[in-house]
């Protein structure tokens, strides 16, 4: 029936993992352009500098692999500090549970009157709540120190590092942007088609993407725009078909690509 598209699949062999062997006749093609899967602007809650840089652009990192770190010296020193406070507290808090026991016991005796069991009691509370305050404050500071190695947030291939070794970021002023990771498994290819095959397609949909290489790989729609944009195609509703490149090839972000969404019948 014209005006309806049949799923390319139905008709292509597959010759490996992500390969179509072969095309329908007429199938439609659009014009498209490469882009990441996700793109991951890594960011800080800390304040600090710059100290070491572990990656350079074009790098391929793993999900959680060490990026950037910031100076610690001022988080180790506090550190030390709030270890030392925390000893000390300790010792408040043991004293003031033997002195809530001296207490028991002489008010047993009725040798001191019920107020001033209440004021050890209330003076172990108040030591006790000092030294949990400052193990939450211990607990920051590991939290810090662990934020200062920052890691990528997800597997993909390094797409900008924008900051240098020394300088100074500061969250409190603007949140710091210190790299840029865009996913590479699967990526992108996006176009742009009008209404009547916007309505004709479907998420999920498996279409073929011709990135160039001589290879048509298998991707499936993963969304169909709502508004008419313009991504450098004239004026129509975005599609999404996300894929898996082949190894051998190292595709870049804007890189032009064809979507082969089947013929009409």
């Amino acid at each position: 029936m014209m005006g309806r598209f049949r799923s390319l699949m139905l008709t292509a062999g597959l010759l490996g993992p992500g390969l179509i062997a072969t095309l329908p006749a007429a199938a439609t093609e659009l014009a498209a352009r490469v882009d990441w899967g996700e793109r991951y602007t890594v960011s800080t809650p800390l304040a600090g500098v710059v100290r070491e840089i572990a990656v350079r652009p074009g790098d391929l990192v793993e999900s959680d692999e060490l990026l950037l770190t910031l100076d610690t010296r001022r988080l180790q020193a506090d550190a030390r500090a709030v270890e030392a406070e925390i000893e000390r507290l300790r010792l408040d808090l043991s004293e003031a549970e033997r002195e809530v026991e001296r207490a028991e016991e002489l008010y047993d005796r009725m040798l001191i009157a019920v107020r001033e069991l209440e004021l050890a009691r209330i003076q172990r509370a108040m030591a006790a709540a000092r030294l949990a305050r400052a193990q939450a404050e211990r607990q920051r500071i590991r939290v810090d120190l662990e934020d200062s190695r920052i890691r990528a947030p997800a597997a993909g291939r390094v797409v900008s590092v924008l900051v240098t070794v020394g300088e100074a970021i500061s969250p409190a002023l603007a949140p710091p942007r210190l790299a840029v990771i865009g996913s590479t498994d699967p990526m992108r290819a996006d176009a742009t088609v009008d209404s009547d095959t916007a309505a004709v397609l479907r998420t999920g949909q498996a279409v073929g993407v011709d990135i160039g290489s001589g290879e048509v790989r298998e991707g499936t729609i993963s969304a169909i725009g709502w508004e008419p944009e313009d991504i450098g195609f004239g004026s129509g509703y975005r599609v999404e078909v996300r894929f898996s490149p082949p190894e051998t090839v190292q595709l870049r972000s804007g890189q032009p690509a064809r979507l082969l969404l089947g013929g009409q019948e």
